[in-house]
């Protein structure tokens, strides 16, 4: 029987975080490259994005995600969509982020339950409270990433 010790679980996370943001990249260039959003240098279409901000985006959004409990795929797939089409900063909205630290629901069930707990209003406070910053570009471009 073949045994895989913590250590060596740890060495392969980073090959396996890259394919996952390669995957969630890929996907949002498929199903939501024609989505505009804001960074500093001003609006800006996904399948526009060059492909290091990109992988860079999706990296912080899958880091935020987790901050949440998320760890399955596709709930941090729909998180960083979420923050695509929506705003980066969107779990920041008082409600949605209730939902997110819901310790009653799994955290990766809370995704779902954000459609059954929250109204469009909601959805349209986050849009407007838009935080270019949390897309953390700026600090990842100061630190040499």
């Amino acid at each position: 029987m073949l045994i895989i010790r913590a250590s060596q679980m740890e060495a392969f996370q980073p090959v396996a975080d890259e394919s996952f943001i390669t995957r969630a990249v890929e996907y949002l260039l498929k199903n939501h490259g024609d989505v505009v959003v804001r960074l500093t240098e001003g609006l800006v279409i996904v399948n526009q994005i060059n492909t290091d901000v990109l992988r860079r985006m999706v990296s912080e959004g899958i880091s935020r995600g987790r901050q949440y409990g998320l760890a399955w795929e596709s709930s941090l797939t729909a998180f960083v969509t979420l923050m695509f089409v929506t705003a980066p900063n969107f779990d920041e909205h008082p409600l949605i982020q209730r939902v997110l630290k819901d310790e009653t629901v799994p955290a990766d069930s809370r995704i779902d339950q954000l459609w059954d707990r929250t109204t469009d209003q909601n959805w349209h406070a986050a849009k407007q409270n838009y935080d270019v910053s949390a897309w953390s570009l700026e600090n990842r471009r100061n630190r040499g990433e």
